[in-house]
């Protein structure tokens, strides 16, 4: 799992860091492009509004565990898939707090620590270990192409590690949904002044 963390999860956060920038850095140019990922978010919040604690945690969890195993089958199409979810994922954190810095004229750094950051230190590890292993399958199945007995060890591992990684993106993104369902719309509230 650390390995994964190491060498393919490395190249995930580069590409969510670069997407976070740019969600924020350009919120304007590219909110064609993310408002339809925002509103699919609004919409299921609203639909949540009066249900229980654990059916909003499951909700969420449900949503974060199939864009994890997206990123995670998804690298088979050359590693294209990882990439890209991860990267508009951090897209649509800069974007995001950039339009709730306008919204709530707060500093952004305390939205952050708010808003993302509570449930944001384990859901983000969990989407890069994801993409790291996504990552790693395509890039086998790339060098499988022309070195077929060469990197059999490296199937083997990338099916020695499908269990645990699965596993600890599970009980991560568990862990942040509790979170993001119980902590972070008060802490938000809080920083705000607005009722959850």
């Amino acid at each position: 799992m650390i390995r994964l963390l190491h060498r393919y999860g490395g190249l995930s956060f580069l590409f969510f860091l670069l997407g976070a920038i740019l969600g924020a850095l350009f919120a304007h140019p590219l909110q064609h492009l993310l408002l339809p990922f925002v509103r699919d978010i609004r919409k299921v919040g609203a639909s949540l509004r009066s249900e229980s604690f654990a059916q909003v945690a499951f909700a969420i969890f449900s949503h974060n565990l199939m864009t994890s195993l997206t990123m995670l089958v998804g690298g088979i199409f050359l590693g294209i898939i990882p990439l890209l979810s991860v990267m508009i994922n951090g897209a649509l954190i800069g974007y995001v707090l950039v339009i709730l810095t306008h919204a709530t004229h707060l500093n952004p750094v305390v939205l952050f620590f708010a808003g993302i950051f509570p449930h944001g230190i384990f859901e983000i590890p969990a989407f890069l270990v994801a993409s790291g292993y996504g990552l790693e399958l395509g890039f086998t199945v790339f060098r499988s192409l022309w070195k077929r007995k060469a990197i059999l060890n490296e199937w083997g591992r990338l099916r020695r590690d499908l269990g645990a990684t699965v596993l600890w993106v599970t009980v991560f993104l568990a862990v942040a949904a509790c979170i993001e369902a119980g902590v972070t719309p008060h802490l938000l509230a809080w920083v705000t002044g607005k009722p959850v």
